[in-house]
Order: structure tokens, then C-alpha cells, then sequence
């Protein structure tokens, strides 16, 4: 962004591209560190929800989201029901069905993967949270 303007007898020119930059990066390289330290901590049973995360606004924008039908609960936590067991001809419990709307049960969400949880975005920020900083602080205050 340029910014010109006159202020009594002084011109005024400032240009704050170079800080433009160092901070889309800077938001760029946290946004991949989060993911990374995040990863770990996911519910992984096939590996689909791990590969889901999305940018919305941009791997330069401050939005990172997990993409899947069940991202949600996992991230929770929690059961959502109801869950209507389906039965087969010889009365064998096949799956479950479960309507749009769901609520929670109260009942948590059993991790398959050891070191694995719900809510990994705060999980990983009570770990990282000072390495985030300092990753942002010297990709920004870079010569």
C-alpha cells in the first residue's frame, strides 16, 4: 500500500509493501505450522480427515479449516445421534443411520490412534503457541 499525503510543508510518501509482504508470509508460514503440529493430534482412522484441511481465504489468509462430514464431531468429541442401527435379513447389525439433524449424546467420541484427540487446534496451541510467535516475529522482523 502506498500512502501520500501533505501534512503543512512536508510531503509525506510511505510505501509499506516490503511490510506487506514479510506479513503475508509471515501468516503463510504460521498457517502451514499449524497444520503441521495439528496433524499429529488428529483422529486418524483412514487418514481422510488429516488430508481434508483447507484454506477458505487463502493459504495467505488467517482461516484454516478441516473438510469432512465428520470433521466436526471428531473435532468435538463427541457423539451426535441419534444413530438408528441398520440390520440385515439375518438380523446382523450392518451400520448406522443417521438423520441430518443430530444432537450431542454426552458420550465421548472413543480415539482409535494413540496420541490422538478432539479440539487439536487448542491442544496444539497450549504446545506451540510460543514457537508460533516466534516463527511470526522473525519471518516479520527479517532485513
Amino acid at each position: 500500500m502506498k500512502i501520500n499525503t501533505h501534512v503543512g510543508s512536508v510531503d509525506i510518501k510511505i510505501d509499506t509493501k516490503r511490510i506487506d509482504d514479510r506479513l503475508r508470509e509471515g501468516q503463510k508460514l504460521l498457517n502451514m505450522q499449524i497444520v503441521a503440529d495439528c496433524d499429529p493430534l488428529i483422529p486418524f482412522q483412514q487418514g481422510a480427515l488429516r488430508n481434508s484441511v483447507n484454506y477458505p481465504e487463502g493459504i495467505y489468509g488467517g482461516e484454516i479449516e478441516w473438510n469432512t462430514p465428520y470433521a466436526h464431531y471428531q473435532y468435538e468429541g463427541e457423539i451426535y445421534g441419534p444413530n438408528i442401527p441398520i440390520y440385515d435379513g439375518d438380523g446382523n447389525l450392518t451400520g448406522y443411520f443417521s438423520p441430518p439433524k443430530k444432537n450431542p449424546t454426552g458420550r465421548p467420541l472413543k480415539q482409535h490412534t494413540d496420541g490422538t484427540t478432539d479440539h487439536w487446534f487448542e491442544r496444539a496451541k497450549e504446545q506451540y503457541k510460543d514457537d508460533w510467535v516466534k516463527l511470526v516475529k522473525e519471518t516479520i522482523g527479517k532485513d
